[in-house]
Protein backbone atom coordinates (compact mmCIF):
# COMPACT_ATOMS: atom_id res chain seq x y z
CA UNK A 1 0.00 0.00 0.00
CA UNK A 2 0.98 3.87 -0.70
CA UNK A 3 -0.20 6.93 0.24
CA UNK A 4 -3.58 8.15 -1.97
CA UNK A 5 -3.51 10.35 -4.26
CA UNK A 6 -4.79 13.65 -3.16
CA UNK A 7 -4.85 17.23 -2.22
CA UNK A 8 -4.48 16.58 1.54
CA UNK A 9 -1.18 17.40 3.18
CA UNK A 10 0.96 14.07 2.70
CA UNK A 11 0.34 13.50 6.72
CA UNK A 12 -2.97 13.12 6.04
CA UNK A 13 -3.19 10.92 3.77
CA UNK A 14 -0.50 8.93 5.04
CA UNK A 15 -2.40 8.57 8.11
CA UNK A 16 -5.08 5.97 5.84
CA UNK A 17 -1.91 4.05 4.63
CA UNK A 18 -3.30 0.59 7.17
CA UNK A 19 -6.69 1.79 7.71
CA UNK A 20 -9.51 -1.20 6.50
CA UNK A 21 -12.60 0.88 5.32
CA UNK A 22 -16.06 -0.24 4.13
CA UNK A 23 -16.79 -0.13 0.51
CA UNK A 24 -19.23 1.86 -0.89
CA UNK A 25 -19.03 -0.55 -4.06
CA UNK A 26 -17.29 -4.07 -4.60
CA UNK A 27 -15.68 -2.87 -7.43
CA UNK A 28 -13.49 0.00 -8.73
CA UNK A 29 -14.91 2.20 -10.52
CA UNK A 30 -13.75 4.57 -12.86
CA UNK A 31 -15.34 8.24 -12.63
CA UNK A 32 -14.70 12.57 -12.98
CA UNK A 33 -12.43 13.13 -9.58
CA UNK A 34 -12.46 16.91 -8.43
CA UNK A 35 -9.93 17.39 -5.35
CA UNK A 36 -10.96 17.85 -1.55
CA UNK A 37 -9.88 21.43 -1.83
CA UNK A 38 -10.92 22.47 -5.22
CA UNK A 39 -14.30 20.25 -5.39
CA UNK A 40 -16.77 22.52 -7.26
CA UNK A 41 -19.37 24.19 -5.13
CA UNK A 42 -23.01 23.62 -6.45
CA UNK A 43 -24.65 21.89 -9.04
CA UNK A 44 -23.83 24.20 -11.66
CA UNK A 45 -20.13 24.25 -11.02
CA UNK A 46 -19.95 20.60 -11.11
CA UNK A 47 -21.71 20.81 -14.01
CA UNK A 48 -19.61 23.57 -15.82
CA UNK A 49 -16.39 21.67 -14.81
CA UNK A 50 -17.64 18.43 -15.98
CA UNK A 51 -18.61 20.36 -19.73
CA UNK A 52 -15.05 22.26 -19.66
CA UNK A 53 -13.48 18.65 -18.61
CA UNK A 54 -11.81 20.57 -15.91
CA UNK A 55 -11.68 17.12 -13.80
CA UNK A 56 -9.66 14.18 -13.23
CA UNK A 57 -10.18 10.55 -14.42
CA UNK A 58 -9.87 8.23 -11.19
CA UNK A 59 -10.08 4.90 -11.06
CA UNK A 60 -10.45 3.66 -7.19
CA UNK A 61 -13.07 2.30 -4.74
CA UNK A 62 -15.30 4.34 -3.12
CA UNK A 63 -15.87 4.86 0.93
CA UNK A 64 -18.89 7.26 2.37
CA UNK A 65 -16.18 9.95 3.32
CA UNK A 66 -18.50 10.11 6.96
CA UNK A 67 -17.70 6.88 7.64
CA UNK A 68 -14.11 6.86 6.61
CA UNK A 69 -13.20 9.56 8.31
CA UNK A 70 -15.10 8.19 11.71
CA UNK A 71 -12.35 5.23 11.48
CA UNK A 72 -9.15 7.33 10.90
CA UNK A 73 -10.29 9.14 14.04
CA UNK A 74 -9.95 5.67 16.28
CA UNK A 75 -6.50 5.61 15.43
CA UNK A 76 -5.10 9.10 13.88
CA UNK A 77 -7.83 11.70 15.61
CA UNK A 78 -5.36 14.13 14.85
CA UNK A 79 -5.89 13.60 10.85
CA UNK A 80 -9.51 13.55 11.38
CA UNK A 81 -9.88 16.62 12.79
CA UNK A 82 -7.97 18.12 9.60
CA UNK A 83 -11.07 16.31 7.35
CA UNK A 84 -13.75 18.03 9.84
CA UNK A 85 -12.23 21.60 9.53
CA UNK A 86 -10.80 21.80 6.07
CA UNK A 87 -13.33 20.09 4.11
CA UNK A 88 -16.69 19.81 6.27
CA UNK A 89 -18.48 18.71 3.66
CA UNK A 90 -17.23 15.03 3.43
CA UNK A 91 -18.06 15.08 6.94
CA UNK A 92 -21.84 14.64 5.81
CA UNK A 93 -23.86 11.25 5.45
CA UNK A 94 -23.71 10.49 1.50
CA UNK A 95 -20.63 11.79 0.45
CA UNK A 96 -17.97 10.00 -1.06
CA UNK A 97 -14.16 9.50 -0.75
CA UNK A 98 -12.39 7.76 -3.73
CA UNK A 99 -9.14 5.95 -2.93
CA UNK A 100 -7.09 5.56 -6.44
CA UNK A 101 -6.34 1.64 -7.15
CA UNK A 102 -2.87 1.84 -6.15
CA UNK A 103 -3.54 3.39 -3.26
CA UNK A 104 -5.22 0.21 -2.45
CA UNK A 105 -5.46 -3.51 -1.11
CA UNK A 106 -8.63 -5.59 -1.02
CA UNK A 107 -9.14 -8.35 1.65
CA UNK A 108 -11.50 -10.01 0.76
Amino acid sequence: MRRPDGEAPEWVRDAWIGLVLPLARDDAVTTAGFGVRTLPKGRVMTWWRCVTRQYEVVTGYLVESSEAIRILGETRPEAADWWRSHTPVFTKPGQMFIFDAPACERTS
